[in-house]
C-alpha cells in the first residue's frame, strides 16, 4: 500500500511537471510572437531584392564590406582626382580594368607602385602608407571589379520619375486598375516591399520573377486563370484552368473534379487576371508608366 501510495504522488507530481513546462513554453512562445509584431510595427519590412541573391551566386570571393568602405575613404580624396573617384579612370588609367589590379592579391602587387609612385608618368609616390590602408585599397578596387564583371551587381539608378497624381487618376481611371487592385488592400506597403526596379516588373508582368524560380525562392502563386466551357449541347462548365492548347482544355470545375474537353466541340471563355495587364503594355505611354509607379511608390 504505501509503495502505492508514492507511485501515484511521484505520477502526480510529474504530471504537474509536464503541465508547467508545457504552460512556460506555450507563454514563451507567446511572448516571443508579440516581440515580433513588436519589431514588426518598429521598423519597416526588409524590401525584397532578387538580384542581390544572384549577384552573390554568381559573384567573385565574398569581401569584407568595412574594408571596401575604408578603403574607398582613403582612395577618394588621394586617388580620384586623376583615376576618378570610381576609379573608372579620368587623368590616369582606368583601374578597374587594369591586369595589375586583377592579378592583385591584397596589395603584393599594387602595393609597390603605390608606395613608390611612376614619376614618370606623373604619378606620386604615398611612401607613408601602411600595408593596412593599401590592403583596404585593393579591396576597395576588386569590389569595383566584382561589379562590373557580375552583370547582376549592377544598380539601376532611379526610376521613379513620374508624377503621383496623374498616376492616381490613371490607376482609377483611364487604366481600371482599380477594378482588380485596392490600395488599401493587395497593395497596402507595397512600395515597402519591393525596390522600386522590381515594383515596376512587378506592375508590367505580373508573374513569379523567372530569377526567383531559378534561385528556389519562395514567392506567391500566380493566382491562376478561370475557364468556362460551353458544349454543343447547351451544357456549360466553369473552374480552374489546368492547361489550354488548340486542341484540349483541361480544368478542375467547382466540385475539384478533373474534366478534359475537345476545343473543336466546344466554346472556351478565360479569365485570365493578368490579361488586363497584357492589354495595358501596347497602349501605356512612357509618362503614363512612370506615373504610374511614382503613385505607387506612395503606398508605403
Amino acid at each position: 500500500m504505501p509503495q502505492r501510495f508514492f507511485i501515484v504522488c511521484a505520477g502526480l507530481l510529474l504530471s504537474a511537471a509536464i503541465c508547467s513546462g508545457q504552460a512556460d513554453q506555450a507563454a514563451n512562445a507567446e511572448k516571443q510572437q508579440q516581440q515580433q509584431k513588436n519589431d514588426a510595427q518598429k521598423s519597416p519590412p526588409k524590401k525584397e531584392s532578387t538580384t542581390d541573391a544572384l549577384a552573390a551566386l554568381l559573384g567573385g570571393p565574398k569581401l569584407d564590406k568595412e574594408a571596401v568602405e575604408r578603403g574607398r575613404k582613403i582612395f577618394v580624396p588621394t586617388c580620384g582626382f586623376c583615376h576618378g573617384n570610381d576609379a573608372h579612370g579620368k587623368s590616369g588609367p582606368d583601374l578597374v580594368r587594369s591586369p595589375l589590379v586583377l592579378h592583385d592579391n591584397k596589395g603584393d602587387a599594387i602595393g609597390p607602385v603605390i608606395r613608390n609612385g611612376r614619376l614618370e608618368r606623373g604619378m606620386p609616390a604615398f611612401a607613408s602608407f601602411t600595408n593596412e590602408q593599401i590592403e583596404d585599397i585593393s579591396t576597395f578596387l576588386h569590389s569595383l571589379a566584382q561589379d562590373v564583371s557580375n552583370r547582376f551587381a549592377y544598380r539601376i539608378g532611379d526610376v521613379v520619375t513620374g508624377d503621383p497624381t496623374k498616376g492616381a487618376v490613371f490607376f482609377n481611371g483611364e487604366g481600371h486598375c482599380s477594378n482588380c487592385h485596392q490600395p488599401a488592400g493587395d497593395l497596402a506597403h507595397v512600395a515597402t516591399k519591393y525596390e522600386p526596379v522590381e515594383l515596376q516588373r512587378r506592375m508590367l508582368y505580373p508573374a513569379p520573377n523567372p530569377i526567383d524560380v531559378f534561385l528556389g525562392k519562395s514567392s506567391a502563386p500566380p493566382v491562376p486563370s478561370k475557364v468556362t466551357v460551353k458544349l454543343a449541347s447547351g451544357e456549360q462548365v466553369s473552374g480552374t484552368l489546368i492547361h489550354l492548347d488548340e486542341f484540349t482544355v483541361t480544368m478542375h470545375d467547382g466540385a475539384g473534379t478533373y474534366r478534359s474537353f475537345l476545343r473543336d466541340s466546344a466554346t472556351v471563355e478565360v479569365q485570365d487576371p493578368r490579361a488586363q495587364h497584357e492589354a495595358l503594355l501596347p497602349l501605356y505611354t512612357d509618362e503614363q508608366m512612370h506615373n504610374v509607379l511614382a503613385y505607387l511608390e506612395t503606398l508605403k
